[in-house]
């Protein structure tokens, strides 16, 4: 009795090792996947990065020319502003 519970109880090992081993391959290969997804990102985010590094060293001179346009903007928006005054003053009130 003692013989089969030894190999009864080995083999519930051997058993319970094997399906720990598919077990962990199955999570190995999911990692995997997620590395590859993972390095891909990496390479995008560096991709922009290295796009992007520009922006530094042009940033100061798009914000002054942004702002003459918007100062320019402002002016011609007066100076239409002006005109629409004087067009409506020359059309005829309706009654």
């Amino acid at each position: 009795m003692e013989l089969l519970l030894t190999i009864l109880s080995g083999l519930a090992l051997w058993l319970f090792l094997g399906v720990l081993v598919l077990m962990l391959d199955r999570i190995r290969r999911s990692l995997s996947g997620i590395n590859a997804t993972i390095a891909k990102v990496a390479m995008g985010v560096r991709a922009i990065e290295a796009e992007t590094a520009i922006l530094k060293t042009e940033l100061p001179t798009t914000a002054t020319a942004l702002t003459q346009i918007t100062e320019g903007a402002e002016a011609v928006a007066g100076v239409l502003a002006s005109a629409d005054q004087r067009l409506a003053a020359l059309v005829p009130q309706e009654a």
